[in-house]
């Protein structure tokens, strides 16, 4: 350390050299000092020296090989081209960089050194600079120092490709638009190209195309010019568009090029006229009598001008035909007539088809020739006719001859023909036609039949009458043939056997006798009984219109079982004569067969009986002596019905014989004492008719037996009979059936007394919920009703009352205050407003002013 620092005597200390802050070593001193005595005590100290650092140092700038900076001429504006670099020693200096002179082709990051270009450079622009001459400074802290430094920036040639054309080389490239009549070799288009490097030569090809350009088009290599061929354009045959795809390239050992594209629209050109197609050499046949506007023929012309349309017209006006000029239809401009002799037989028509703007004109002409046809149907005068005859004529009566004429003149078309046509199912075997003769037959007429009467009695002949031509014209005649009925046939029975019961009552209906008539109106007759019903009245009546024989006095099967009486029926309206002078009538017997009712309740002779009898008997005692009329013995039935107990007597009877009454053999006497049957019984025994028939129908009697029974005990019965008077008892069944009825005035009285109670609950209701809204309804014709006219009632379905109060606290309110009531208000309320009260779900007016509220009914 001595090197930098010395001492003196005094001990001063001074430095020697001088000190570089930079190297870190030297940034501060620690020194140590000893001072010794010349006795050689000593003692030692420290001293630290810090160096203090001081701007004296100069920027430094990293050198650049020969301070030359290149740069290709296709670097882009605003691209780094050198980043400047220098460095100062001083710490913490910071050095800030700059241009020396102002250029405007550079820019210069004063904290970065970023040395960027500002515009485009072209190394082949004679009036862009080669070459540039910077000065760049650096500049430390407070500017202190400053350090220069020149540099050369030269500009460097880069080989560039041929630029094309951006109306071709842009999207879809460039859309020319040519017309087919565009001539042959002609220049058509120039491709512009150009080399940026200086005398560098371009050529120009076609990469790709399609398939039909090469034949229209050519590209010149070396000039750019498209020009079209010796070959024609056609829109209609050819291909409309073109589309190449053009390479422009330059002639160099690596060569660059540019591409374009380009499409060649076909433009289409009125250049074709119409052609004719398919026209007809000979006559067009045209029938006569066609609709107006009927097409008759067709004429077609063909421009091969895409888009034009033809259009077509006649020559000359020619009668009778025009033609469409859109769709090239000869029409019928009217009904044509062939035997109208101001009717051309026979035309020529000339035709011009036109294109667009009428540019070309094509001519054809056509013969139109009017045909002929049957066009006059067969005309028939005095039809419908109406022909009457009656049903019984002849088979092949001539009934009528039609005649019948046709308008047309020549032959076939006038040669008539008839035929009878839509025959009904009744109708058609009934007459026949031949040629134009009409005759009855093969089969006779009918007039009674109810199928010929739902056609009212007449036969309807459809006759077609139709003439020879092609095709054949027809019309239709109607014969009507009216038949007359006549009264051919009688009345005639088929069998009337009857069978009524006995004591059948006035009225009661016996049968219809059975007649038939086949003359129509079917069955139409009167009946009579002309003999056979005696009696004082007579016994039996016949209804005059539908022959029902009926009881007028009840027959009686005792007196006699069958009834023959004589019936005769008269057809009436059979004929077209009035009756009676064509009618017909038959005489038939009705027998009447009179069936036996139970009518007669049986009969026991005597109807008392009184006998005695011992305990001890054991076969019969009793035969009972009952007959019916109606009835053999063995269908009655006998029964006890009272009297019987306990049981003590039974009812014996065999078939054909009356009942028998016999004893059970059960008497107890003297078996426990006062326990013993009694001895003397009263029976009482029903005899019913009809056993086991229908009960409804039953008759029965009765008949009394008085048995007084002796208490015997011997084993020998000993039988005695005293002499008795026999005294009749006639024993009478009561059923009696109970039931309420009360007097006449006793339900009107109820009825009084419910009204008056309800009309008491509904006067008790009112008054007490009168005045409660919700229960205003059930009391709609209660309310009092105001007498005073309202001039003027403004309804207001849509808003509510304004008051605040509620309708029903209102209507309170007025019935507390009478003066507010209807038909108490000095004048007549004027109510704004109407709304309905949400609880009774009735609607009132209201006033908005004065809260006043008027209920509607």
């Amino acid at each position: 350390m001595h090197y930098y620092f010395s001492r003196d005597e005094i001990l001063r200390v001074s430095h020697n050299s001088s000190i570089s802050y930079q190297q870190e070593d030297l940034q501060e001193f620690r020194l140590l000092i000893k001072v010794t005595d010349t006795t050689g005590l000593s003692c030692e100290g420290g001293l630290i020296i810090n160096i203090i650092d001081l701007n004296d140092e100069l920027p430094v700038f990293v050198k650049i090989p020969n301070d030359t900076i290149y740069v290709p001429e296709n670097t882009l504006a605003g691209s780094i081209i050198h980043v400047f670099t220098a460095t100062d020693r001083d710490a913490g200096d910071r050095i800030t960089y700059s241009f020396a002179r102002p250029i405007t082709m550079f820019s210069l990051s004063p904290v970065t050194g970023y040395l960027v270009v500002l515009e485009s450079m072209d190394y082949d622009d004679p009036d862009v600079p080669k070459a540039f001459s910077l000065t760049v400074t650096a500049t430390d802290k407070n500017s202190s120092h400053i350090t220069y430094y020149h540099v050369n920036v030269y500009i460097e040639n880069v080989d560039e490709p041929p630029v094309c054309d951006p109306a071709i080389s842009t999207g879809a490239g460039i859309v020319l638009s040519v017309p087919e009549t565009f001539p042959t070799r002609t220049t058509l288009y120039t491709i512009l190209a150009n080399d940026p490097d200086e005398d560098d030569v371009v050529k120009y090809e076609i990469t790709s195309s399609s398939p039909d350009f090469n034949t229209h088009f050519l590209l010149n290599e070396n000039t750019g010019i498209i020009s079209t061929t010796g070959n024609h354009l056609d829109f209609e045959s050819g291909s409309k568009m073109f589309v190449s795809s053009v390479k422009v390239i330059n002639t160099k050992d690596n060569p660059m090029s540019c591409k374009g594209l380009i499409t060649i629209n076909i433009l289409n050109e009125n250049d074709e006229a119409p052609i004719f197609q398919n026209i007809s050499d000979k006559p067009i046949e045209v029938r006569e009598n066609l609709t107006p506007g009927t097409v008759v023929y067709r004429v077609q012309a063909h421009d091969r001008d895409i888009g034009d349309n033809v259009q077509y017209e006649f020559a000359t006006f020619y009668d009778g035909f025009f033609i469409d000029e859109d769709s090239g239809n000869i029409k019928t401009s009217y009904s044509l007539d062939y035997e109208n002799p101001t009717t051309h037989h026979e035309q020529r028509l000339k035709i011009h088809a036109f294109d667009n703007d009428r540019v070309h004109i094509a001519v054809q002409e056509v013969t139109i020739k009017l045909i002929d046809v049957n066009d006059n149907p067969p005309k028939c005068d005095g039809f419908p006719s109406v022909i009457e005859v009656p049903e019984t004529i002849a088979v092949k009566t001539l009934l009528m001859t039609i005649s019948c004429r046709d308008g047309d003149v020549n032959v076939p078309n006038n040669v008539l023909k008839y035929k009878l046509i839509n025959l009904d199912a009744f109708s058609h075997d009934k007459f026949t036609l031949t040629d134009n003769k009409i005759t009855t037959g093969p089969h006779s007429l009918d007039y009674d039949s109810a199928t010929f009467a739902g056609m009212h009695f007449k036969h309807t002949l459809l006759i077609e009458v139709s003439d020879s031509g092609t095709p054949p014209l027809t019309s239709t005649v109607t014969v009507i043939v009216r038949v007359t009925r006549v009264n051919e046939e009688r009345p005639e029975d088929s069998g009337n056997v009857f069978s009524i019961q006995e004591n059948s009552p006035v009225e009661s209906i016996v049968g219809k006798v059975n007649f038939t008539d086949i003359d129509w109106p079917f069955n139409n007759m009167k009946f009579t009984i002309v003999a056979g019903n005696y009696g004082n009245p007579s016994r039996f009546y016949i209804e005059p219109e539908t022959g029902v024989l009926k009881v007028l006095n009840p027959p009686d099967f005792e007196e006699s079982i069958k009834y023959s009486v004589t019936v005769q029926a008269i057809d009436l309206d059979n004929d077209l004569q009035p009756d009676p002078l064509m009618q017909l009538k038959k005489l038939a017997v009705a027998t009447i067969d009179i069936t036996n009712v139970n009518d007669e309740p049986p009969i026991c002779v005597p109807e008392y009986y009184e006998t005695v009898i011992y305990s001890t008997v054991k076969d019969t005692f009793l035969q009972l002596q009952c007959s019916d009329k109606d009835s053999p013995a063995e269908q009655l039935d006998y029964s006890i019905v009272s009297g019987n107990t306990p049981q003590r007597f039974v009812l014996q009877k065999e078939r054909t014989k009356p009942a028998s009454l016999a004893t059970t053999q059960n008497f107890q006497y003297n078996v426990f004492e006062g326990i013993e049957d009694p001895t003397v019984f009263q029976l009482l025994i029903e005899v019913t008719d009809e056993f086991g028939g229908n009960k409804a129908q039953q008759l029965s009697t009765t008949a009394t037996v008085i048995v007084r029974v002796v208490p015997w005990f011997t084993t020998t019965q000993i039988t005695t009979r005293e002499p008795t008077t026999t005294t009749i008892t006639t024993a009478v069944l009561v059923r009696r059936s109970y039931f309420w009825h009360p007097d006449n005035w006793f339900p009107a009285v109820i009825t009084i007394t419910a009204i008056l109670l309800l009309l008491c609950l509904y006067a008790l209701a009112w008054g007490l919920l009168k005045d409660l809204p919700r229960y205003a309804m059930l009391f709609p014709f209660c309310r009092g009703v105001n007498k005073q006219h309202t001039p003027s009632v403004m309804e207001n379905k849509s808003e509510a009352p304004r008051s605040k109060q509620n309708p029903v606290s209102n209507t309170i309110q007025q019935a507390e205050n009478p003066n507010s009531l209807p038909g108490h208000s000095r004048e007549a309320e004027l109510y704004d407003g109407r709304a309905i009260d949400p609880d009774s779900g009735l609607q009132y007016l209201f006033n908005s002013q004065s809260g006043a509220v008027k209920w509607i009914h």
